[in-house]
């Protein structure tokens, strides 16, 4: 079986997220796909496989456990099939344990068609205002929990309670700030993730929770199309487009290594 290693989020290497990708070309059982993530000690490792319809199967792995959703790895596996597998056409879709997702080729990157998240406030928040101090709101963000700080700088200099994160009713924690960027171009907002009951400390760039940051920063800044950065050691960027009950994730992504699995 072929795989390669894809830092997703990013037009360098070793910046961004790294996924592994995986193209079945047999069975494999759930416990060889969850020790074989637990191998290559990824955020991610996502396995591919062409289905009779045309559309690819595609599961998610952390080193610990199978997730919903996840982004990164997503457009990892599209850049996988134009980059490496050189499929022709321009459209992808995938079968996941989300429902059916979609990849188009851009001129300059990939565009995901994902869930939008509808955030919520949490009318009790007494457990997360634990984990952070002088924190401006409170959400639910789906299957993870939401928390605005004041600025980009405490975003940046947050020091996570990774014990008291674990205990948190929630996949993971999303700690955001506004930038007071202007769009186009422009970082609109700026975000770090942690999930260590998944395995993953703090994961470099997250497509999954920017499907809730999409909508929580809508909310709060007017506008429907907007450029999140993570502030992770590696950093990325991710852009956001909101259209109806789906939000499009945009962003590039580099191959840095490939090989076999025996």
């Amino acid at each position: 079986m072929k795989y390669y290693v894809v830092d997703a989020f990013s037009s360098e290497r070793f910046a961004g997220n790294p996924a592994a990708v995986c193209l079945l070309e047999g069975e494999m059982s759930d416990a060889e796909m969850q020790s074989l993530a637990a191998e290559f000690n990824l955020s991610e490792t996502t396995y591919l496989r062409l289905l009779p319809d045309g559309r690819y199967s595609l599961r998610w792995f952390t080193p610990l456990t199978e997730v919903n959703l996840c982004g990164h790895a997503t457009l990892a596996a599209a850049h996988v099939l134009w980059q490496q597998c050189a499929i022709a056409s321009t459209a992808l879709r995938f079968e996941t344990r989300s429902g059916e997702l979609a990849a188009s080729l851009l001129a300059d990157g990939i565009a995901l068609e994902f869930p939008l998240v509808v955030t919520q406030p949490l009318a009790d928040d007494t457990q997360l205002r634990g984990v952070a101090d002088n924190i401006l709101a409170t959400c639910r963000a789906g299957e993870d929990l939401l928390i605005e700080l004041a600025d980009v700088a405490t975003v940046q200099s947050f020091i996570p309670d990774l014990a008291a994160v674990s205990a948190l009713p929630a996949r993971g924690l999303i700690v955001t700030a506004k930038t007071g960027g202007g769009g186009g171009n422009q970082v609109d907002f700026v975000s770090r993730f942690f999930a260590p009951a998944a395995g993953i400390d703090e994961d470099p760039v997250t497509g999954s929770a920017h499907c809730a940051l999409a909508h929580y920063w809508s909310q709060k800044l007017g506008r429907e199309t907007m450029r999140g950065r993570q502030l992770s050691t590696r950093g990325g960027e991710v852009g956001v487009a909101i259209a109806g009950d789906k939000v499009i994730l945009s962003g590039q992504a580099v191959t840095v290594m490939g090989g076999e699995i025996f």
